[in-house]
């Protein structure tokens, strides 16, 4: 009986994964592998053209670990897809020592605030692979890259700020290691989208008999919008700053599915809630960063990391009801 039941199971196992990838998710693999090549040319650059022993070696370590963590990852995945990968471009270390690059060379000032910007774009860019894709194993290696670029980020700005490398807007208030201006604009964003999130999925709760999709939305005000709400509040009220006063609740206002005479299908429903995700998402990594000071980079990753645990949630529902609407299959593979 359990050899039956393990055939079965080994059986859809192979079936899933043999199904071809869809266009998004083929398009972000390969924009990834070759922006990662453009990055480590980048970063082979600038370890040419600093003779700052410390900033080298910090240099050798990034380049070494994305050519072993991601530039692979992503080739295997498109290799086990069909695909030829494009070839890889040659080293610029061979070309002499560290420190021995161009007449004209960048300061380390330069090569720290420019590794620093194209770590913030690429924490974007593998954002929203994440969320363009919808087979969870590529969903997950995409997940790792963000979360590897993230680790970076933080390293480097750490590093960069020991230096005073940087110039963030003035603070906010007079009071010490205050806020600056642009991370109390982007916290009193958060929460504003905090509080539409909260209205929207109480009307959404009450537009529902669906219980899977009732419980999802329970949990999402619960686990989530709820405790998002209150850590962004503290922040604000710790820096002497009014917040703006919550909307009231709807969420007994109404017996559910009696919210409106025009309603939401539940499929429907399911479509902008994965809509609504992507764009949290989105307003996470921008708020990351912005943020500069340390607690706040902390709290933004958070923020970042609960929402995509609610996002995966709502992909495994959707795949249940099939309502997902993505680009079409393709494969490299001759039929």
């Amino acid at each position: 009986m359990m050899k039956k039941i393990l055939k079965k199971l080994l059986h859809i196992k192979a079936t899933e994964a043999e199904k071809p990838m869809h266009a998004g998710e083929i398009y972000y693999l390969w924009e990834g592998l070759t922006s990662t090549y453009k990055l480590m040319g980048i970063l082979e650059l600038n370890l040419m053209n600093t003779e700052d022993a410390q900033l080298q070696m910090y240099l050798k370590g990034l380049s070494t670990a994305t050519f072993l963590h991601h530039v692979k990852k992503l080739e295997n995945v498109l290799k086990s897809e069909g695909f030829t990968v494009p070839p890889r471009p040659s080293s610029k270390t061979l070309q002499g020592g560290p420190g021995t690059g161009q007449e004209v060379q960048f300061s380390d000032k330069e090569i720290i605030k420019n590794i620093v910007g194209f770590g913030q774009v690429y924490i974007m860019f593998y954002c929203r692979a994440v969320m363009a894709c919808t087979r969870e194993s590529v969903r997950n290696v995409f997940l790792d890259l963000m979360g590897d670029y993230i680790k970076a980020y933080k390293y480097l700005t750490g590093f960069g700020k020991k230096r005073n490398l940087f110039m963030p807007p003035p603070p906010a208030t007079a009071r010490k290691g205050s806020l600056n201006m642009e991370e109390v604009g982007i916290i009193w964003d958060e929460l504003n989208a905090r509080y539409l999130g909260k209205v929207n999925m109480e009307i959404y709760l009450a537009s529902t008999k669906d219980k899977e999709l009732s419980n999802l939305l329970k949990w999402g005000l619960k686990e989530i919008v709820e405790p998002h709400m209150e850590l962004l509040e503290n922040v604000l009220k710790n820096e002497g700053i009014t917040i703006p006063s919550r909307p009231p609740v709807r969420q007994f206002q109404y017996s559910p599915g009696q919210v409106s005479k025009i309603r939401t299908s539940d499929d429907e429903l399911l479509g902008i809630l994965t809509v609504a995700f992507q764009a949290a998402v989105e307003l996470h990594v921008r708020a990351l960063t912005i943020a500069y000071r340390e607690d706040l980079i902390e709290l933004c990753e958070k923020l970042l990391y609960d929402e995509l645990r609610g996002y995966d949630k709502l992909m495994s529902l959707a795949r249940t009801r099939q309502i997902l609407a993505n680009p079409p299959v393709v494969s490299s593979y001759r039929i």
